[in-house]
């Protein structure tokens, strides 16, 4: 009997292929050299610094951002309770929508006939 975590033959038949790490298709405005190393463990602590560089560098910008915004007059507390206003905005649009979509089915027509007899934007 085989465990839930064991590879069957077909899944390692698709992986077989990859000989290399994922690369993000991303890329940070930090370029890190690949230092050469003997041993895995030091290019960990390669990448690892490489990495910290990366994340101090936008830690930086952006709180050189933040900076700029709070200067222009923007309050992050403002900023929090206009998510919040947005979050509770796509809720309700959503409820709307289901309701929209089930009198459209109930009635055996399509949602966007139900947009057109309603006067309702298609791309809100």
């Amino acid at each position: 009997m085989s465990t839930p975590y064991r590879l069957t033959n077909r899944a390692r038949c698709k992986t077989s292929g990859l000989k290399s790490s994922f690369k993000s298709p991303l890329q940070s405005r930090v370029q890190c050299q690949q230092l050469p190393s003997s041993s895995p463990i030091t290019g960990s602590l390669d990448d690892l610094k490489c990495e910290v560089a990366t994340l101090q560098q936008k830690l930086t910008e952006t709180q050189k951002k933040i900076k700029e915004l709070e200067e222009l007059g923007y309050n992050v507390e403002e900023l929090q309770q206009h998510i919040d206003k947005l979050h509770e905005y796509n809720e309700i649009k959503d409820v709307g929508q289901m309701v929209l979509g089930r009198i459209a089915a109930n009635e055996g027509v399509t949602t966007k006939d139900k947009y057109e007899k309603y006067g309702l934007n298609l791309d809100d």
